[in-house]
């Protein structure tokens, strides 16, 4: 192994931290896309279900990718950047590569990463979380082949993982607190005869600001002596959408008459769809 500690300065460390930020929070957002998908397929799926808002599962999995942040440098001390720029890790003891756990604790205190910035340029081969792993960054043209220590790299994979679970924790639980509230209404007391009856009710009335009604009317709430409604209503128009408080005053009047809140509780979903675009908004009525 040839070491080349002067080439080590604060220029080749905040090189190798940019590129390694750029990188890894492309690798974040590309293991949270399952979570952005399922979230956004949520938000535009129109059904007769209140919409929640806040992307909870999202958050969660861009967190489970950012633990592969913390474990950047787990093969052979070198991240990408590193690789790129031949740097790596050492165990300042023994002068090798850093193993798995070593890496992984030197890249906690990334979360403070102005703060590590500001170590970088007092001391460019080590950072806080040098100074914590006992590690440092060399410059290696040609770096030693180790074998990999699996124990210790299972252990830091679990405790990135765990670590960022913990992270997430604030997330959702403002996800919880925003979520969406849900009637629990019986399933099995949906009326197809009433529902279709407010379909004609609604498209006929309102045949002015209405193109199309869906309506589910369920007989009994769990708990409560009311019915359910649940309506989703086309617009016709993006100006009658966008006028939206004059529109839903009408369809509170229509609503109101045949639905009185006193004998039942109803959501409804206003829509407006065109070629290459979905609007929606949705409205408890209690």
């Amino acid at each position: 192994m040839i070491n080349q500690p002067e080439r080590v300065n604060a220029g080749l460390r905040l090189a190798s931290m940019l590129v390694d930020h750029f990188i890894m929070t492309f690798v974040c957002m590309l293991i949270a896309v399952p979570g952005i998908f399922i979230a956004m397929f949520d938000v535009f799926t129109i059904d007769h279900e209140p919409t929640d808002i806040f992307m909870g599962s999202a958050s969660f999995m861009f967190f489970v990718g950012f633990s592969a942040y913390f474990n950047k440098d787990i093969f052979n001390g070198r991240s990408a950047a590193k690789r790129i720029l031949k740097l790596q890790v050492v165990d300042i003891k023994t002068g090798k590569a850093a193993n798995p756990l070593k890496c992984f604790v030197r890249n906690i205190p990334i979360v403070f990463w102005p703060l590590e910035a500001v170590f970088v340029l007092a001391n460019p081969k080590r950072r806080l979380g040098d100074f914590i792993a006992g590690t440092r960054i060399e410059y290696v043209e040609h770096p030693e082949k180790n074998r990999m220590d699996w124990p210790k790299f299972t252990i830091a994979v679990f405790i990135a993982i765990g670590f960022s679970f913990l992270m997430s924790l604030p997330f959702s639980y403002l996800s919880s607190m925003h979520e969406t509230e849900k009637t629990p209404y019986v399933i099995e007391s949906l009326n197809n005869q009433k529902s279709e009856e407010a379909n004609a009710v609604f498209t006929t009335q309102l045949n002015d600001l209405i193109k199309e009604a869906d309506f589910k009317i369920y007989d009994n709430i769990h708990g409560e002596e009311r019915g359910y409604v649940a309506g989703i209503l086309y617009f016709k128009y993006r100006e009658d959408y966008e006028d939206f408080e004059q529109s839903e005053s009408q369809i509170k009047e229509l609503l109101a008459k045949k639905y009185p809140l006193e004998q039942y509780c109803c959501f409804i979903k206003f829509v407006y769809k065109e070629p290459g675009s979905l609007n929606t908004r949705q409205r408890f009525y209690k």
